[in-house]
């Protein structure tokens, strides 16, 4: 019963917020006409574009309001600075909302939204935070609220030896989505982070090309076409409707197999919660794929969570494959003091047939 309030508790304020931020766009949005901006080009590039920027900073701290319509980023820190984003409103761009690009850079208590095509649409770009893989980058990303992204919140995909604090941030996806299949928080190829105490919401792809969303997302390994991404913890989250609610993967060689190399990723004390059952092709179509927590990897820490909800309730007969925690393609794992966040009763970590492993690998991992 405690557990259900804490539930009932956390819910509430979420739905008084989406609330809020649906009655503030028409003012968003009316101030994107009202402002010019100049878009920059960084050197930067994805999809062989040389993405442009409304504000190109170094060494300062950038706050207020950053107007990036027309830009493909908001903010961009390049290699070798220590820079600050503080109490900032960052929107209108169509590929990044702010990208650290070699840098160390804090982000913090900040609003990061309305990130990607206008509408949204399925391609795969549209980020709210990035901290990219081409040079190494590191700092916190603390205290902030993203939301109206198009394909990501926040992902940190830095090859940087130092560790990425990603804390106490409300991140907001749209779904269930037909278009494209968002993730909330995604830790990849290599990247070092702990990610803690998150509100992670409404991540969940409901159309026919064969994925699942997010809510909190760790990859890499050959299949994706990078490093594997071990050591991260994941501690006191609270992860609400998204298809997965944690989803680590680990994946090697051309069959996408579950690495044996130890990752040792940490996932404790989370409580991640889905009343619905909206995926229907995350394990082929018409075959959906829900869990509140999956892994694949080797020598992962399920430990002391909390999971719950219709969507993650196994049924007899699959499809759809609904897990409470999936472990039934993955290596060495430990997966103890689990239990449900109705009643405090112990779940278990598989039930039925496993899915097919080609259909674990994430489709659309931000690289």
């Amino acid at each position: 019963m405690k557990k259900a309030m804490y539930i009932l508790a956390t819910l509430i304020p979420i739905a008084v917020l989406v609330s809020a931020l649906s009655i503030g766009f028409a003012h968003i949005n009316s101030a994107k006409a009202a402002n010019n901006v100049t878009c920059t080009p960084t050197g930067f590039t994805r999809d062989s574009l040389n993405l442009t920027a409304a504000v190109i900073a170094t060494n300062t701290t950038i706050s207020g309001q950053v107007n990036a319509a027309g830009c493909n980023i908001g903010i961009y820190y390049g290699p070798g600075f220590a820079g600050k984003v503080a109490s900032a409103q960052v929107f209108g761009a169509n590929y990044f909302g702010i990208v650290n690009n070699g840098s160390k850079v804090t982000i913090t208590t900040s609003q990061i939204h309305d990130i990607g095509e206008n509408p949204l649409n399925g391609d795969q770009h549209g980020v709210g935070i990035y901290y990219a893989f081409d040079n190494p980058s590191s700092g916190k990303i603390t205290n902030n609220l993203v939301w109206n992204y198009q394909k990501g919140g926040i992902v940190d995909n830095s090859i940087s030896s130092a560790t990425t604090t990603v804390s106490h941030n409300t991140v907001i996806g749209q779904g269930p989505v037909t278009y494209i299949a968002q993730n909330g928080i995604q830790i990849g190829f290599g990247a070092k982070a702990t990610v803690s105490n998150n509100i992670v919401t409404g991540n969940s792809y409901s159309g026919t090309n064969n994925a699942a969303s997010g809510g909190i997302l760790v990859v890499g390994g050959s299949c994706y076409g990078g490093a594997l991404t071990i050591g991260t913890k994941i501690t006191n989250n609270t992860v609400v409707g998204n298809d997965v609610g944690i989803w680590l993967s680990n994946l090697d060689g051309n069959d996408c197999i579950p690495t044996t190399t130890p990752t040792n990723i940490i996932v404790n004390n989370n409580i991640s919660t889905n009343d619905g059952v909206n995926n229907v092709s995350g394990n082929g179509y018409p075959a959906g794929y829900q869990a509140g927590v999956s892994d694949q990897g080797d020598y992962d820490q399920i430990t002391n969570n909390s999971i719950c909800g219709l969507g993650y309730t196994p049924v007899q007969t699959p499809p759809p494959y609904l897990y409470f925690i999936d472990v039934t393609v993955t290596n060495n794992p430990t997966v103890t003091g689990n239990t449900s966040c109705l009643d405090g009763s112990p779940i278990p970590s598989i039930y039925g047939k496993a899915p097919h492993i080609a259909h674990h690998a994430i489709a659309g991992a931000i690289r």
